[in-house]
């Protein structure tokens, strides 16, 4: 098979330009993230990738960045001259090959056996653990599925011979289980052993049950007889309590019929006079609102005047009231009294000047005289203290006539804005507006409770639907009736005495054929045990050879697979030794040419398959593993064992070679003998090599050179970079 061109679209990073492959050595060389570890995956993915099975997760782990649709892979090959374009397409999940003639197979498991056929390797795993080489998977020979192809190769192509093996001794330990030791679930052989003495123990007690059979039936008989006798008596008071307590359930229906008959009436009564009292609050809520209702902010406002005029007028009368007492002056009386006071002062100052002037008594006429003066002076001094009261008095009382004149005229103001405010409510007084508008509320709230109970009344019904359940509960009542009274049912129905009498009865005799009835069963439980016809018998015995038969047969199958057991794995020792000799043989020359003749002895175990090379230097077989070789080594060795499996496994096909970096760990002269061994290769093999060294630019006969993506250096032309295999690997200093 040779790979002649892929291309991909969506598929992870690469471009969707055709990368075209030389028969010979393909070279893909390009630095990290260059897309390499992505082609070698669609190459991969094309050969073994089914789009139908292929998980969602596993599509979208292929897409491109940035892609709506799952990628698409299209390869064209060659086979035996004749070319192929095979398709595997993710976004429709379908599968196609095609070949040069226009013949097409769309079904994926042809496909994939017409490709495993070219390729000679079973599956993707016998793939990748032999011709698919990456730098860090040398040793991941995969040995399960190795063992299991070198096993069908020495079976002749057919069915290996370890899983014949496997499975003879599968079938052998199955048989066996239970036969030496107790086992939970026995095989086969135990289980028809048991059989066998289950049947023997069977027939046995078949043949000593048959005595008691004919008593058992005798027993039962006359036990029948009594039941029949019973049931029927059961049966016909049975039939008459019945009777009587469906009486009993009619009368109680009837009951309540009559009770829901007199709420039906008493709800159509009560809705009746609800709608009543709702026309009669309706018609007063006409009247009330036929003349217009007062608006509450009129009403409002009027009452508001209303109070107003009523404080402007308790004011204006309380300032009257101060004005008259204002006019009965205090200041003006007391001056009168002063005034008096004054004139018999002056009267006592001339009494006291004539009598000394007459000669009287002196100090008399002095102490008159002095009283005198002082009534004067005090009278003087109080007459003008009441001129400046009555000076003040006169002030307050124009004061107050300025400010009864003000209320007066607000007054008349207040009562002008009222009169107008209750013109335009059409109301007389404020009272009546506020008696018109609670009536109108009244009304209001009267008519929604008499809403609301109606509501209640009808419970989500029409009148409509009420008084049609009223009348069929009367109906249904009327049937009922006439029912009860009905010549049958009048004949036979029981008091209650009766009835409680009949209920007891029929539980007396419901007990006793309970009673029988389990005498019964366990009559034929018994009978059942121990009475067996002759044929029951007879079929027993011929049950018990047939079985005897099976048993014998088991064993001989048991002895026949011993011996083939014994048979192929003597074969499978005597065959797998030149097999093994052939890779041996084969490993060791790849060997020889990747060590350049230090190493050329390979030796492979035959159970597991682990590998050992012939050392000089240690002077015997060495396993292939650290610390025993170098880390180079141990590559270089399971790179020699992959070559060899690929030689052994794939029966003369040639399928194609993928290298990702197996050589990152040789030295410098290890890389040289690596290059000159894929020439080798190249003569029987197509081989890919993804590098990111320029070391084997040489050999390619086509030479890919992946551009670097984004912040990624292109690798270098010039010398080869030092060797990063283990130290003792690298070459000295100087």
């Amino acid at each position: 098979m040779i790979l002649r061109r892929l291309r991909a679209r969506r598929f992870l990073g690469l471009p969707e330009e055709p990368f075209e492959f030389a028969r010979g050595v393909t070279v893909m060389v390009g630095p990290n993230e260059a897309g390499k570890s992505s082609l070698r995956a669609a190459i991969h993915t094309v050969l073994f990738g089914n789009p139908a099975t292929t998980s969602a997760q596993e599509r979208d782990r292929y897409r491109a960045w940035g892609a709506g649709d799952p990628p698409v892979l299209e390869l064209d090959l060659e086979i035996d001259g004749r070319h192929y374009t095979l398709i595997k397409d993710f976004a429709q999940r379908r599968t196609l090959l095609r070949d040069d003639a226009g013949r097409t197979w769309e079904q994926h498991k042809s496909v994939q056996e017409r490709l495993v056929a070219q390729l000679g390797l079973a599956s993707d795993k016998v793939f990748d653990a032999t011709a698919h080489v990456a730098h860090a998977e040398l040793e991941r020979i995969h040995i399960t599925s190795i063992a299991r192809e070198l096993g069908r190769i020495v079976g002749g192509g057919g069915e290996d011979v370890a899983t014949a093996i496997r499975r003879l001794e599968q079938h052998l330990r199955a048989l066996e289980r239970g036969v030496r030791a107790p086992a939970r679930e026995p095989g086969e052989l135990r289980r028809w052993e048991i059989r066998v003495n289950d049947l023997q123990d069977r027939v046995a007690r078949l043949r000593d049950s048959a005595a008691a059979a004919a008593r058992l039936q005798a027993d039962l008989q006359e036990l029948r007889s009594r039941l029949t006798a019973v049931a029927e008596d059961l049966a016909r008071k049975r039939a008459l309590l019945e009777v009587n307590r469906q009486i009993v359930a009619w009368q109680q229906q009837l009951e309540g019929l009559r009770r829901e008959e007199a709420m039906l009436e008493e709800q159509v009564r009560a809705i009746e006079d609800t709608l009543t009292r709702l026309a009669a609050v309706d018609g007063e809520l006409e009247a009330a609102t036929a003349g217009g209702l007062p608006a509450p902010d009129a009403v409002a406002a009027a009452r508001k005047l209303s109070e107003r005029a009523a404080i402007l007028e308790m004011e204006a009368g309380m300032l009257r009231r101060e004005i008259e007492r204002a006019a009965d002056d205090e200041p003006a009386r007391g001056a009168r009294t002063w005034r008096i006071a004054l004139a018999a002062g002056a009267a006592l100052v001339a009494a006291g000047a004539a009598a000394a002037v007459a000669g009287l008594v002196r100090p008399l006429a002095m102490a008159a005289a002095g009283v005198g003066t002082a009534v004067l002076l005090l009278g003087s001094w109080q007459l003008a203290r009441s001129a400046r009261e009555r000076q003040r008095a006169e002030i307050r009382r124009q004061e107050r006539e300025r400010r009864l004149l003000d209320l007066d005229r607000a007054l008349r103001d207040a009562r002008a804005k009222l009169a107008a405010r209750l013109q335009q409510v059409g109301c007389a007084t404020v009272q009546e507006a506020e008696q018109r508008a609670q009536r109108y509320r009244d009304l209001v709230t009267t008519r929604a409770q008499l809403v609301q109970f109606l509501q209640e009344l009808r419970a989500g019904r029409t009148d409509e639907e009420i008084t049609a359940r009223w009348a069929t509960v009367r109906r249904d009542a009327f049937a009922l009736q006439e029912q009860l009274r009905s010549p049958d049912v009048v004949s036979r129905r029981l008091t209650p005495l009766e009835l409680t009498s009949l209920e007891q009865e029929v539980r007396r005799l419901e007990q006793a054929a309970a009673e029988m009835q389990d005498a019964e069963r366990r009559l034929l439980v018994e009978l059942e045990r121990h009475a067996v016809e002759s044929d029951a018998l007879a079929a027993a015995e011929e049950e018990l050879a047939d079985a005897r038969d099976h048993l014998e047969r088991l064993r001989h199958r048991h002895a026949v697979y011993t011996a083939a057991l014994e048979g192929l794995q003597e074969a499978r020792r005597q065959a797998q030794v030149p097999l093994r000799e052939v890779m041996e043989r084969q490993a060791g020359e790849y060997l020889r040419v990747l060590s350049g003749g230090r190493y050329d002895r390979l030796a492979v175990d035959q159970e597991t398959l682990t590998l050992s090379v012939w050392s000089p230097d240690a002077g015997g077989w060495v396993e292939a593993r650290e610390p025993a070789l170098s880390r180079g080594t141990v590559d270089l060795v399971y790179l020699a064992a992959r070559l060899a499996l690929v030689d052994v496994l794939a029966s003369g096909r040639r399928p194609p070679l993928l290298f990702d970096d197996p050589f990152i760990t040789f030295d410098e002269e290890r890389r040289t003998l690596a290059a000159r061994l894929l020439r080798t290769l190249a003569a029987s093999y197509q081989v890919f090599l993804f590098t990111c060294t320029r070391h084997f630019d040489a050999v390619a006969d086509r030479l890919l050179v992946l551009p670097p993506r984004a912040g990624a250096a292109a690798p270098a032309a010039g010398p080869a970079p030092a060797a990063v295999g283990p130290l003792w690997e690298q070459p000295p200093d100087g």
